[in-house]
């Protein structure tokens, strides 16, 4: 495993600055005309854009559920999330169209607050299902880029939902900065395709180069995958046992959450520490705490420990992830 990076952060620097350095003269005028073309309509069909990039970059939590294998969790978060007011027929609509939920959750400025963007192909009956539910009203927003987009926002709890594109659903309690990111992606998509190594999006490749992407984002493996950079809440309530913050001086950790036969899910979890000397004094502690259990620590490096195969119900993992 590799030793984290920093954690990524936005620059200021703006992607029409860098679109105006790279493009003079008469190429200018063309590749905005465009743009513009693609970008204006309702979702920019024509782009396909990664939900992992509508995500801002400074959460504290980033989930990736594959949700052919792991349905069940997948039906019961956007239960909890959209409302419990919403039928399961609703729920079973929008999980057949999707392949993968992506969440981010809380940031410095806000610890509640809560992102999700699910991918896949959004049918015609997951969008009917979606403007037919009732106590969600329907208007058309215009987020300060050139995109346009019909949101529905609940009127209880304020929170909303768009299908910006045929293969994207998005959901929070404020959908700006992910439509946001979303026409940054897909402008950034078309100027790529027009101009070879344009270098248009330079924070987005940041971001994608970063380890929590590469992570998180590793479209190949069908497991659950969460990274923290505030863990110890959550270690706590995944061991059920009080952990010393002067020893767990985390930085992050990367858990993968693979579904058994039983139903329930095993959890291998990889922690780094913020300095050396901790990885030990943990691992003594750990040796105790999970005598009576099928766990395993192991210690990797001088600031890297992991333990695999904590095993956790459905019901528990929901309530460890504060989605119940």
């Amino acid at each position: 495993m590799k030793r984290s990076e920093k954690k990524f952060s936005f620059s200021q620097a703006s992607f029409c600055g860098a679109f105006h350095r790279i493009v003079t003269g008469v190429a200018t005028v063309f590749v905005t005309t465009i743009l513009f073309s693609c970008a204006s309509g309702l979702g920019g069909d024509s782009v396909k854009v990664n939900a992992f990039d509508t995500l801002e970059h400074d959460s504290n939590v980033y989930v990736r559920i594959p949700v052919k294998v792991h349905s069940e969790l997948t039906n019961n978060i956007l239960k909890t999330v959209i409302g419990s007011d919403i039928s399961d027929k609703y729920i079973k609509n929008i999980t057949d169209s999707i392949d993968t939920v992506y969440i981010g959750s809380g940031s410095s400025s806000g610890k509640s607050r809560l992102q999700i963007a699910c991918d896949g192909t959004i049918s015609t009956a997951t969008k009917m299902a979606l403007s037919s539910m009732e106590n969600w009203n329907k208007e058309i927003e215009n987020v300060n880029t050139a995109g346009i987009y019909t949101v529905y926002t609940e009127s209880n709890s304020k929170l909303q939902l768009c299908v910006p594109g045929s293969d994207l659903i998005c959901i929070s309690r404020d959908l700006t900065p992910q439509l946001t990111l979303y026409d940054r992606e897909m402008k950034s998509q078309v100027v790529s395709s027009v101009l070879t190594n344009s270098g248009a999006n330079s924070n987005a490749a940041e971001w994608k180069s970063s380890e929590v992407y590469k992570f998180v984002g590793n479209p190949n493996t069908n497991n659950v995958r969460i990274y923290m950079n505030s863990p110890l809440s959550f270690v706590t309530s995944l061991l059920g046992v009080s952990l010393s913050s002067s020893i767990f001086q985390l930085n992050f950790i990367q858990g993968d959450l693979r579904l058994l036969q039983s139903g329930k899910y095993a959890i291998d979890l990889d922690m780094e520490f913020s300095c050396n000397g901790l990885v030990k004094r943990a691992m003594s502690f750990l040796n105790v705490a999970l005598l009576l259990t099928d766990s395993k620590a192991t210690i990797l490096d001088d600031t890297h420990l992991r333990i695999t195969d904590i095993q956790v119900s459905m019901g528990q993992l929901q309530k460890i992830l504060a989605l119940n």
